[in-house]
């Protein structure tokens, strides 16, 4: 795949990953009257992570600074995003 840009316009390093939205479910504890207080513990449900979108299809990328940006992206080009020199 390709993106574009690849690289944080703010501080010029790769992309460290895609942002991603991952359901959870957050357990409770109940009391005899049926009050409930969290739990401390989330069921994370990995089959549903999905990727951040835009309305126009581009995804939300963060450097390893914690800088987001959104990127176009090509899932079809074989390109790498990274490459080294022999």
């Amino acid at each position: 795949m390709r993106l574009d840009p690849w690289k944080c316009p703010e501080c010029d390093q790769p992309a460290k990953g895609t942002l991603e939205t991952i359901p959870g479910i957050a357990l409770l504890l109940f009391d005899e009257d049926g009050n409930a207080e969290y739990f401390g513990q989330t069921d994370v449900c990995w089959d549903g992570q999905t990727t951040v979108r835009d309305d126009r299809d581009r995804v939300r990328l963060i450097c390893a600074d914690g800088h987001e940006w959104l990127a176009s992206i090509n899932e079809t080009n074989p390109q790498p995003i990274w490459r080294t020199e022999p």
